[in-house]
């Protein structure tokens, strides 16, 4: 049986000229639906390379990934897109906010990709924002949030 997410003898290099640094050896995991996972290990050790691949920013070198149930390891930047605008979600440590725009606005942002009219789009940010209780804050610049603020929307997403 393999989870929603699958791994199998993923590896990724990148290259120096012709020197070649491997940074994923051969990763093998699935992840079921409804399981936490937390990806440790010291610096330097892969963690970032692997949640790039798991979020579909980037592509194994070698190995098959299968999201559920297609394999996207070895898609085209176009289609890779296509999955992350509607199987995957993904929350940086930075959080990617555009300093220019309200909250309410990054929140809705997303949602233009999907095709989803502005009015729509509008009242499904302010769901969310109510659901973190940051409803009185839609309005405001990232700059004008806490990182945890900033962090909520993001987890309880559209």
């Amino acid at each position: 049986m393999t989870g929603i997410i699958h791994l199998e003898n993923i590896r990724k290099s990148y290259y120096l000229g012709k020197q070649e640094l491997p940074v994923l050896k051969g990763i093998n995991i699935d992840i079921f639906k409804n399981e936490y996972v937390a990806l440790m290990g010291p610096s330097g050790s892969g963690k970032s390379t692997l949640m790039n691949i798991l979020g579909c920013l980037d592509s194994p070198t070698a190995g098959s990934y299968i999201l559920n149930g297609k394999d996207v390891s070895g898609m085209p930047d176009n289609d890779l897109a296509e999955v992350r605008n509607k199987e995957i979600g993904f929350v940086f440590q930075q959080f990617n906010l555009l300093p220019r725009l309200t909250a309410a606005e990054n929140v809705a942002l997303p949602l233009i990709y999907s095709g989803i009219g502005k009015k729509e789009r509008t009242e499904r940010a302010l769901e969310v924002l109510n659901r973190v209780k940051l409803d009185d804050r839609s309005q405001h610049k990232p700059n004008e949030l806490s990182g945890g603020q900033c962090q909520g929307w993001l987890l309880h997403g559209l």
